[in-house]
């Protein structure tokens, strides 16, 4: 008894995520969030999209056969009551890990991943599944991975279907994560108190539309971009990739909606677009692809600039990247509150949260390197979101995935305007060379 006891106080006690003697993992403040609001909208899926016929369920199970062991991850499920929760190690079998799912000839890529994405859970068992879509069409398949926000955040779903699609039996292990750096600099304190403050700015029209609807079905566009584009600038400028997929949204943005942007402007609008860029909080060597290490850092989409070359400097002022890195330090810290501490904080981001538009930058693997023509996401809906970019960098593509509510209107234009937006920035580079250093 008193063993038991010691066992469950030491699990109270952590405040970092890193491995037990007994093998669970404490939450984490994101994961303690994603707790809170667990949903089917907490869902994400990437998929390839393949020609031929589908492989059969015993012939990816066979592929699967070490999983736990190359992504020990997949081997855990939320364990614990009420407020002492964690990640626990549990067994895994195949047999409720892999689907097989035949929709009716005819059904479109969204409508199969939609009613695929959702799809309830086995209670008792980690949330993840790998999926055999076809019969939608006779020539190809889907085979895609889906994953519960209860259990991995973007970037781990991004390293996790990576490692299971390149058929190179990818492992990704539990490494420690990197300890905390002692008490944090003034600076990082600084930084982090001026960049909190952004997080209160009121919201700027943006929209066609905004008329509610009463369908929950989400519509999704993708965009594939020339990654080339993307390294010319880079080399002119300076700047990120990141960085310049913020520049090149912002200017579609404003095609979009033209009249949003120009002409008598209040000064919400004459400010821009406020937005989230998803912010990974995991070490360098961290690879446990395990919880939710993943914040919001606010900044403003300046959609009012005509200017593409001065929307790209202002997004690289917003997004410094030593900047980004303190406040990166200061939420490291947050995210490890203790016990009731961080179930307080938890309770205070969702309260907090405005319902802005949340940019997730991730890399991926080309599907060529898998030996597939497409590669497919719908990432998560968090309910007071209207809208979400995920953008997937690849060696050679850069493919911008834009997920919008039914109401919004004219949404079918974006990925043209994205298009549109990253020749006009790289044009203006070419023609003003004198202004390209940021």
């Amino acid at each position: 008894m008193r063993t038991a006891q010691v066992t469950v106080k030491r699990l109270g006690m952590f405040t970092r995520t890193r491995r037990t003697a007994e093998g669970a993992v404490p939450f984490s403040v994101g994961d303690k969030s994603i707790h809170l609001q667990d949903s089917r909208d907490w869902n994400a899926i990437v998929a390839l999209r393949k020609r031929g016929g589908p492989p059969t369920a015993e012939d990816v199970r066979a592929r699967l056969a070490d999983v736990t062991d190359r992504i020990p991850a997949l081997g855990h499920r939320v364990g614990g009551r009420r407020w002492n929760r964690y990640f626990e190690p549990c067994d895994v079998d195949l047999r409720h890990h892999v689907e097989e799912l035949r929709f009716p000839a005819g059904r479109t890529l969204e409508q199969c991943m939609r009613e695929a994405v959702e799809r309830p859970w086995h209670p008792g068992r980690p949330p993840w599944s790998v999926q055999i879509i076809s019969g939608y069409r006779t020539d190809e398949h889907l085979l895609a991975y889906r994953v519960s926000h209860v259990l991995q955040d973007g970037i781990a779903i991004s390293m996790t279907g990576k490692a299971l699609f390149s058929g190179m039996g990818e492992r990704l292990p539990f490494v420690p994560a990197q300890p905390p750096g002692g008490r944090l600099s003034g600076r990082a304190l600084r930084v982090g108190l001026r960049l909190t403050s952004r997080f209160f700015l009121p919201s700027a029209r943006w929209l066609p539309a905004d008329e509610p609807d009463a369908s929950e079905e989400w519509r999704r566009h993708t965009a594939v971009l020339d990654r080339s584009d993307f390294d010319d600038i880079g080399r002119r400028t300076g700047a990120g990739t990141a960085q310049i997929c913020l520049a090149v949204l912002c200017g579609a943005l404003r095609a979009w909606t033209p009249g949003h942007w120009t002409g008598a402007l209040d000064r919400r609008q004459r400010r821009g677009l406020p937005a989230y860029l998803a912010m990974s909080l995991r070490a360098p060597r961290e690879t446990n692809c395990l919880g939710n290490r993943v914040a919001g850092l606010p900044l403003t989409l300046p959609c009012a600039e005509p200017s593409p070359v001065r929307r790209l400097r202002r997004i690289a002022e917003q997004a410094d990247y030593r900047e980004v890195n303190d406040f990166r330090k200061l939420l490291t810290a947050l995210y490890r509150a203790p016990n009731l501490l961080g179930w307080l904080f938890a309770h205070v981001v969702l309260a907090g949260e405005k319902p802005r538009p949340m940019v997730t930058i991730i890399p991926a693997a080309d599907p060529a390197e898998a030996g597939a023509d497409e590669l497919l996401a719908v990432p998560a809906r968090p309910p007071k979101q209207t809208a979400g970019f995920l953008v997937t960098v690849g060696h050679t593509e850069i493919t911008v995935h834009c997920l919008l509510r039914p109401f919004v209107g004219d949404s079918g234009r974006l990925p043209g305007l994205i298009a549109e937006s990253l020749t006009e920035l790289r044009t203006a580079l070419i023609n003003q060379p004198e202004e390209s250093a940021l």
